[in-house]
């Protein structure tokens, strides 16, 4: 079995996308320019392209997942990986 720690920065990538250089100490600015997250978008296709390459592999892989609560994964997770 393989452990696999799961985290996303939901603020990644909005403040470049606004014309600032990030958004440490700018979330707000950002915000006000119209930033919009993307990093869940991002994380997303990461998890689903994961589990078909997991699923494909032989033997298939195992997998125990660590992951953060809130919108730094747990939901992101539970939509693209939880078992059933």
């Amino acid at each position: 079995m393989h452990r696999v720690g799961f985290l996303i920065n939901p603020i990644a990538g909005m403040g470049g996308r606004v014309g600032l250089k990030g958004t440490d100490g700018m979330l707000d600015e950002a915000l006000r320019r119209g930033a919009e997250p993307v990093a869940p978008g991002k994380a997303a296709k990461t998890l689903t392209r994961f589990r078909v390459l997991a699923v494909e592999a032989v033997p298939p892989l195992e997998v125990r997942w660590i992951t953060c609560t809130g919108a730094m994964g747990a939901p992101s997770w539970r939509k693209y990986c939880e078992p059933g």
